[in-house]
């Protein structure tokens, strides 16, 4: 649905997630394909989760098969199996979402991606080496390329915001619900240009416009999101949002201060030669790495659970911030457990290299959606 804040690495809250708003009353068009597995009461839970008759993790084990018979190829057709599976299986009034997105999309995008890629890898290649590569010509093709990276970058991160906004687009309009999809109608450029400007503020507040960058451009996102011509609505302030933040700049900065203040304490010699050497030779020295690596587990531990606190805020937030025909919806995460599956989700994927994505990813759907609640909302 939204952008997450910068503060959290710019990660990106699930697709699913766009569609919840819509299980207020809207005129409902002719039902979607499949119907409801039970007939729904007006005691039953607005949105549920409905476990699918293949697994999560069979359809994991399937795919991951499948991507390695045909040398990562099928990754993309996974991918898209993974969504519809996952959209499919939340129930909005008792109707199903669904998620038309294919394999050869996402292939494609793949290949436009890497193609620009390459093509900027090109370009750095070339501007730093026309030069020369070696001694006083490398270094002045370094200062010169400074000024060329300039050029280079500001288009690229204003063309990043068209992007995120066309991703999301492209998204909503394969998601349905009740025989209707998604939809943004605003203008990716428009977008760019506010992610663009807004980009500047972060550095020079310190991070602390972050917060309030993220949940504008979210909300632009959603004033521009509409289901059929049933439109959304953005509500409440960001105040919530920067009492976690708080807490992140300050106690996170503190962890990280004083974690670099004791690696100085112990191995500042060896890091300051690595740094200065651009080699890895001087952490090399018996028991130096492994200090490194342990002072960095202990210290930094901490700071993962108020960037986690920090994550549950943000979802909190945008959550509370949907009014779709007359209804708001209201989430409270309980920190704990949420820090908990935030980290044996991360857990699993890691240790079977993204193969179990798809089980993580629905077991953060069934946390989320079990505590969703709504009420009535009246624009005065």
């Amino acid at each position: 649905m939204l952008t997450a804040s910068p503060a959290v690495a710019g990660h990106l809250w699930p697709n699913w997630a766009l569609s919840i708003a819509a299980a207020v009353e809207p005129p409902a068009p002719a039902p979607a394909a499949s119907p409801p597995a039970a007939a729904v009461t007006s005691a039953d839970p607005l949105i549920v989760f409905v476990e699918p008759d293949e697994s999560f993790l069979s359809q994991s084990i399937r795919n991951f098969g499948m991507t390695l018979a045909t040398l990562g190829f099928y990754i993309f057709w996974a991918r898209a199996d993974s969504k519809k599976q996952l959209h499919r299986s939340i129930r909005i009034r008792g109707q199903r979402l669904d998620y038309t997105g294919t394999g050869k999309e996402g292939c494609i995008s793949f290949l436009v991606g890497a193609a620009t890629a390459a093509f900027m890898v090109g370009l750095f290649v070339y501007f730093f080496t026309k030069t020369g590569t070696s001694g006083a010509q490398a270094r002045a093709a370094l200062t010169d390329f400074r000024l060329r990276r300039l050029f280079i970058s500001l288009p690229l991160i204003f063309l990043l915001g068209s992007a995120v906004y066309r991703k999301r687009q492209h998204l909503l309009r394969r998601t349905w619900w009740r025989g209707q999809h998604f939809d943004l109608d605003g203008h990716p450029y428009g977008y760019a240009a506010q992610h663009f400007w807004t980009a500047f503020l972060v550095p020079l507040t310190l991070g602390w416009a972050g917060p309030w960058r993220a949940s504008w451009l979210a909300r632009r996102k959603i004033r521009e999101m509409h289901l059929g011509a049933h439109r959304f609505e953005a509500v409440g302030g960001v105040a919530p949002l920067y009492k976690a933040f708080a807490a992140l700049w300050f106690g996170g900065g503190t962890i990280y201060v004083a974690t670099m203040l004791m690696i100085g304490m112990t191995i500042g010699e060896p890091v300051l030669r690595a740094l200065a050497t651009v080699s890895l030779v001087p952490l090399q020295q018996p028991g130096v790495l492994s200090t490194l690596l342990s002072v960095l587990a202990i210290g930094l531990t901490p700071l993962m659970a108020f960037i986690l606190y920090y994550r549950a805020a943000w979802i909190e937030h945008q959550i509370s911030s949907l009014v779709f025909g007359g209804v708001r919806l209201r989430i409270e995460l309980p920190k704990l457990r949420f820090a908990g599956l935030m980290l044996w989700n991360g857990f699993i994927k890691i240790i079977s290299f993204g193969a179990f994505a798809p089980v993580a990813d629905a077991a953060l759907a069934r946390f989320v959606i079990a505590r969703i609640r709504s009420e009535p909302w009246r624009t005065t």
